[in-house]
């Protein structure tokens, strides 16, 4: 079992350990399929932020610390009961993989790309970013009329840089000052087959809605992974009482990944809930059947 994945729910300020069961990890990436951060009653934001902090205290474990921030300036705060995040974990174990790299990448600024990363050969069958963190911050608190966040891979032969873009606006042209995301890379060669790869961009379900995602492969495991988001109101900006979006359910049956529900939300307290046109796009990542 040479590439592994693990997934699990939790609330901000909390700890998780992906257990790899006897299985010694080598080397590790951490992303995000969803998140939710919320008020206890609407309000203005200044700041939205969350991240993910890993590490490896043993040969067949890893833990992620999930850091989450909602806030105005008026000591209005984070409600953790009623904030969480998915959190999933890939990781080569047991023997080197040449034909995989994972990467994580923090604090890459809206507009810029990473520091360079060493891809396994110019000719990949997987070459994809996603989002494990990101920080918006107004330079004081306003309404929100959208945020965005979006990542990319731009590569040059044997190496990649990963791409970010952030945003939050209001109605009025104020703009988040602060604009940061953090992320996480996944390539493989392309004759690699311990783990497969399918993008679904621009989703948007009603609530039960589910979205079959088809790899014509018998897969033991999958994780989903958030590569873009974007939310409107869609009249004009207002207080913002929860916001945040991906998949937080799925299911592997055979060959098909199932998504529950996937999507990007925001509402207030009035009834003013996020327009069409938001959207997410997830990178299902399978793990084949041996």
């Amino acid at each position: 079992m040479p590439i592994a994945v693990r997934h699990m729910h939790t609330q901000p300020s909390k700890t998780v350990t992906f257990d790899f069961n006897g299985h010694r990890v080598l080397s590790y990436t951490v992303g995000l399929a969803y998140w939710r951060l919320s008020f206890n009653n609407d309000n203005h934001v200044r700041t939205l932020r969350m991240s993910l902090t890993a590490n490896q205290p043993n040969a067949t474990q890893v833990t992620v610390k999930v850091n989450g921030e909602i806030r105005d300036d008026s000591g209005n705060n984070i409600h953790v009961a009623d904030s969480s995040a998915e959190v999933c974990c890939i990781a080569i174990v047991d023997n080197e993989n040449t034909d995989v790299v994972l990467a994580s990448e923090n604090g890459i600024s809206a507009g810029t790309q990473s520091g360079a990363i060493t891809l396994p050969s110019s000719t990949l069958s997987i070459d994809a970013a996603f989002l494990s963190g990101f920080e918006l911050s107004y330079g004081n608190d306003n309404h929100v009329l959208s945020v965005e966040l979006t990542t990319g891979v731009s590569t040059n032969g044997n190496t990649a840089y990963i791409k970010a873009d952030a945003s939050m606006t209001d109605s009025s042209g104020n703009r988040a000052t602060t604009a940061k995301l953090d992320a996480g890379l996944l390539a493989a060669n392309i004759n690699t087959d311990g783990v497969y790869a399918i993008a679904k961009p621009d989703l948007q379900k009603a609530t039960g809605g589910t979205v079959s995602v088809e790899f014509g492969k018998e897969l033991s495991d999958a994780v989903v992974l958030l590569q873009d988001y974007q939310v409107r109101f869609g009249d004009r900006d207002h207080h913002v009482r929860s916001i945040g979006g991906g998949c937080e359910l799925w299911e592997v049956k055979g060959t098909t990944v199932q998504l529950t529900d996937p999507k990007a939300f925001m509402w207030d307290d009035s009834g003013k809930t996020a327009a069409s046109g938001s959207s997410v796009s997830l990178l299902v990542v399978g793990v084949p059947k041996t």
